[in-house]
């Protein structure tokens, strides 16, 4: 008996031994392969979410960061304090994506682990392989180079970051379901974690489900009857339908409202087509997860109708096929029957009946793709492992070895806004936004030659469409002393776009300069019409001190200042504009303002002391 107890005790000890190498080695390996992503700049939508964000500008504006963006509250929070504490400082943002995606692997390593203690695997041949298959498994996940649209890709954060949630959520759910003691205490918590995750990202919204497909895949060892008199079935009943109804009324049935054609699609995204469009995406998916090859930013996926198109066919029955496996495997091998049924759980919500206006993007792989490595791993060890356990472990280095490398390279793309778009431009060279954001990244360096190749190549693939080729088309051409072209490419972007209001902006720019002051106010009230920017304002101000219209001069610099309080030249100017009215005491408070923020400017000084001996003058005539 107590030789019986000293081998559990030895055998827990070493299992735990195993466990803290297996968590080790995942996040040894984590670090290493996104060590070369520290420095990768803001990129897409990061510019969306962060570094053109003002509600993040202050991490105690959470009501404004709420109302913002209610259903990615968390992610938008966490955005906020890496900016409170690094500012523009992309080492922080990246360090804290690294530190999720390292969790969330450990996660998986955990899960797995407690899946096979299950009523239904715990006496399964792979049972005594546990933490080996759970360790390959969260191994794969952790070094996958897909990933990186998840990790490496800032603002996807909240992919990420919505499967450490969900992930954490259901192993404290299986916990709880395992353990006698404190189940209460552990299911209290896998709420709470839920919780986060559905305000971390939509697709969290699939978590009740895939906590039900682990009750029927691993704790029915029976025949699944639905029996109503059953008090779990009846709460089960209940809280599908409570969770049914809030999701409902935060979301409402307009989540399915078609979406209007844009510069992304021209035609318009309904239901039915972006469902018959998803079945080859989802192909696509899987193929990137088999052969991570041709990784894309911005994969050039066409809007299809046509459920009897060749290739769409084909995908739709592959994936039926899929799903039909998974039913028959249910009885016979309900690890690879669950790892498909989780994989078209959890993407159902970006890639079924809701139309979304981006029609594929890798990061939407990141939580589906745990049960394609489960899959791959239990597979590799049930079949291979006991004919062959050296071709299993060089099977598996092979494979963990050459997503590692793939990531590391696939890090180097991402290193600057000019090698991804290049790469995407390579790999989708009929598509119009890698040469648009190409042209963006040019035209930031100011190689201007190089910006304006890329947004002609924008109009030669969809011409008379974008506004936004031609207006930057007008910056460059000014740029390098093209005036004329410049000034037909700002109104070419107005005849596309008449509400586009960066083309008035930029033309009325011209204007100024070219001193045809009136059209330049037409312009700046244009352009003001659709868009209230402090740089507008100032310009316009600018051209009605010259005419000395100093109502309107000053009504335009104050509203400049409202959004902008810390220019100094704002200040000077409205000083002039009250000088030019005879206001002095309010010229001298605007230039004694201007002397705060800029003690260097003798301007000011100079027109403050005139300002004075003006108040001087009027207070001796009295």
């Amino acid at each position: 008996m107590k030789k019986n107890k000293e081998k559990t005790i030895q055998k827990t000890n070493e299992n735990s031994v195993l466990i803290w190498i297996g968590l080790i080695t995942i996040i040894l390996l984590g670090l290493f392969i996104y060590s070369n992503s520290h420095d990768c700049s803001f990129q897409f939508d990061d510019k969306h979410n962060i570094t053109n964000n003002e509600t993040i500008r202050n991490i105690s504006n959470i009501k404004e960061m709420w109302e913002s963006n209610k259903s990615r509250i968390v992610p938008v929070y966490t955005f906020a304090i890496n900016y409170h504490f690094s500012k523009y400082n992309v080492g922080s943002y990246h360090l804290l994506n690294i530190i999720i995606h390292l969790i969330a692997s450990c996660l998986v390593f955990w899960i797995i682990r407690m899946l096979f203690k299950s009523p239904v695997l715990k006496d399964h041949s792979l049972a005594k392989h546990q933490t080996a298959i759970a360790l390959i498994t969260a191994l794969m996940f952790v070094s996958h180079p897909l990933a990186t649209s998840a990790v490496t890709y800032i603002v996807q954060r909240m992919a990420s970051m919505v499967a450490m949630f969900y992930l954490l959520s259901i192993g404290l759910y299986l916990k709880g379901r395992l353990t006698k003691e404190k189940a209460v205490l552990y299911y209290s918590l896998a709420g709470i974690t839920a919780l986060f995750a559905f305000l971390t990202k939509e697709n969290a919204y699939t978590l009740p489900l895939a906590i039900a497909l682990i009750e029927i895949f691993f704790f029915t060892t029976k025949n699944i009857v639905i029996d109503f008199k059953d008090k779990k079935i009846i709460f089960a009943l209940l809280g599908t339908i409570a969770f049914i109804a809030i999701t409902l009324s935060i979301f409402s049935f307009s989540i399915f409202n078609p979406i209007a054609p844009s510069s992304l699609n021209r035609e318009t995204i309904t239901s039915s087509n972006y469902f018959i469009t998803q079945l080859g995406v989802i192909v696509k998916y899987l193929q990137l997860l088999i052969l991570p090859i041709n990784q894309n930013i911005d994969h050039d996926v066409k809007l299809t109708s046509n459920l009897f198109e060749l290739s769409t066919l084909l995908s739709g029955l592959f994936l039926v096929s899929l799903v039909a496996l998974a039913i028959y495997l249910f009885n016979k091998n309900r690890i690879v029957s669950f790892g498909i049924i989780w994989f078209f759980l959890t993407i159902s919500i970006e890639s079924s009946i809701i139309p979304i206006t981006d029609l594929i993007f890798e990061h939407r792989t990141y939580l589906p793709s745990v049960g394609f490595y489960l899959i791959v791993s239990c597979i590799i060890y049930q079949y291979i492992y006991s004919r062959n356990k050296g071709l299993t472990t060089a099977l598996f280095v092979f494979i963990i070895g050459s997503y590692s490398l793939l990531t590391i390279q696939r890090n180097k793309v991402w290193k600057d806004e000019i090698s991804l778009w290049t790469d995407a431009n390579i790999k989708a060279p009929n598509k119009v936004r890698p040469f648009l954001n190409l042209g963006y990244a040019y035209g930031n360096k100011q190689q201007w030659d190089k910006a304006i190749y890329n947004f002609n190549n924008v109009n030669r693939l969809e011409p008379n469409y974008h506004a936004a080729a031609y207006s930057n088309l007008g910056i460059a051409y000014w740029a390098i002393g093209q005036k004329e072209k410049s000034m037909e490419n700002y109104s070419m972007a107005i005849k596309v776009d008449s509400t586009y209001a960066d083309a008035y902006y930029g033309r009325g720019v011209c204007y100024y300069y070219l001193n045809d002051q009136d059209k330049a106010l037409q312009d700046y009230s244009k352009a003001l019409k659709y868009l209230q920017r402090p740089e507008l304002y100032f310009n316009r101000a600018l051209i009605y001190s010259n005419k000395k219209m100093w109502n309107e001069a000053i009504t335009d610099f104050s509203k400049a200042i409202s959004t902008t309080p810390d220019n100094s030249s704002l200040y000077y100017n409205r000083g002039l504009a009250y000088g030019g009215m005879n206001q002095w005491e309010l010229a001298a408070d605007d230039f004694t303002k201007t002397l705060e923020l800029d003690p260097q400017n003798k301007s000011a000084a100079t027109n403050r002391e005139f300002a004075f001996s003006k108040l001087k003058e009027t207070a001796n005539k009295k």
